[in-house]
């Protein structure tokens, strides 16, 4: 913890941030808009970000932690609410997908005495604390939460209303009752679990109840724990790290697989000319295209042939002598059995060979390729590259046009992150905890 706090004055000092040393309670460390961390939220979010495969420190944590503060208060003065709150329309609400993580971010810090508190339960699981709604059953939901229309996966205004009037499970918590309606459960669901519950699966209802009551015992027993300030804290960073992703979907750095990115597809249009030709010319590597290759190849009608004479190829067999003893191939041009001669990338006539060719090295033959169902009788290939020749795409081609105006469309929307992320960190108004800081540095 000495070098967390250390570290945060470093990162905070060079950026001429505003820095009050105004924070007396033992338990807190920092404080940066309307955000207070304690020592033990800081390690919830180190243990969630620190990966094996990209290690992170505390100081490293506690930046990101801040870093996304500030990024997530800007986002909410700058962009509208529709654009704050907009939904997937087949994922899970966003309230959902914050109260998820936070639980899952708790669970695995306090493990072991979650643990421990679930022995003490009846039965030592959470069954004890847990009892579905017998009244509900596979007949109760087809009759009343059937899917209307088959086009659009939702509850109708009335299904709405039922399902928030109708209990389906008790949980009971430090002594206290909660219920479950059947909406609290449906509207915690993607289209999936939507349609699952309009087509009767009560198991996965069931199911979902009884998640839904592990979840509310972690959140009740670690809010008990940690007190309302640090508990509050974790939904709030969980928030911060909602509202920041959509300030970067916003400026075009960032999109989900259900979605464009117009922004980037707006400033790509405005890469002029000359940034493409710098680009190409310092990037042309990546416009490396085969241009033609000299090939032959062997083609057998089974995948048990294919796979026999790949092997036997591998062990030594000549290709030639391959093409001779098994191949079926036809000769239409007038060539060697099995000889394709020059496949070249201009060619009009390019059929499903020629990608399969054009993909494999030099004096090397391919795995057993499947003809396309839809390209007559079902075949199998196996293609050896006698000559390649490698080329470029030229200026003009419409796909280096694309590529060299994305790639230099979105380094300058990073850039212009960059220099928000310094200004937001210049303008920030951070407090420390003084006497813990100097704590560290006796």
């Amino acid at each position: 913890m000495k070098l967390l706090l250390l570290s945060l004055l470093l990162f905070c000092a060079p950026l001429q941030a505003a820095i009050r040393y105004d924070i007396d309670d033992p338990q807190q460390l920092a404080r940066v808009n309307d955000l207070t961390l304690s020592a033990t939220v800081v390690e919830i979010f180190w243990q969630a970000y620190n990966h094996p495969s990209r290690p992170l420190s505390p100081p490293q944590a506690m930046q990101r932690i801040i870093d996304d503060a500030l990024l997530a208060a800007h986002a909410r003065q700058t962009l509208t609410p529709q654009q704050l709150q907009q939904e997937n329309a087949v994922g899970f609400l966003l309230q959902v997908q914050q109260q998820d993580r936070a639980t899952a971010l708790l669970r695995k810090y306090y493990e072991k005495p979650l643990y421990q508190a679930i022995q003490q339960l009846p039965g030592s699981s959470l069954d004890g604390i847990y009892q579905f709604a017998e009244e509900i059953n596979e007949q109760w939901l087809q009759q009343h939460f059937a899917l209307l229309s088959r086009v659009n996966i939702e509850a109708t205004a009335a299904q709405q209303q039922l399902a928030e009037n109708t209990v389906i499970a008790r949980v009971r918590l430090a002594g206290n009752s909660h219920t479950l309606s059947l909406w609290d459960i449906y509207r915690r669901q993607n289209v999936q679990g939507r349609l699952a519950i309009h087509n009767a699966d009560l198991q996965f209802l069931r199911g979902q109840a009884k998640q839904r009551a592990g979840s509310l015992f972690v959140l009740d027993w670690t809010q008990r724990k940690m007190g309302e300030k640090d508990f509050n804290a974790v939904f709030q960073i969980v928030k911060n790290e909602q509202d920041k992703a959509t300030l970067l979907r916003n400026m075009g750095l960032y999109a989900d697989v259900h979605d464009d990115n117009p922004v980037l597809r707006d400033a790509a249009k405005k890469v002029t000319e000359a940034q493409v030709k710098a680009f190409y010319q310092a990037n042309k590597q990546e416009f490396k295209v085969v241009e033609k290759v000299r090939a032959r190849h062997i083609r057998v009608q089974t995948q048990q042939l294919a796979d026999e004479v790949h092997e036997a190829l591998k062990n030594g067999l000549e290709f030639s002598v391959a093409v001779s003893r098994y191949s079926v191939a036809d000769d239409k041009h007038n060539t060697p059995a099995g000889d394709l001669g020059w496949l070249k990338r201009a060619d009009k006539n390019r059929n499903w060979l020629y990608s399969v060719a054009f993909t494999q090295p030099q004096g090397a033959f391919s795995m057993p390729f499947r003809s396309p169902q839809n390209q007559g009788d079902i075949v199998y290939e196996i293609v050896y590259i006698d000559e390649r020749v490698d080329g470029f795409l030229p200026l003009t081609d419409p796909t280096v046009r694309y590529e060299a105006s994305r790639d230099v469309a979105l380094k300058q929307l990073k850039n212009d992150f960059y220099q928000l992320q310094q200004r937001l960190r210049q303008q920030a108004d951070i407090s420390l905890n003084k006497r813990a800081l100097t704590a560290a540095t006796d």
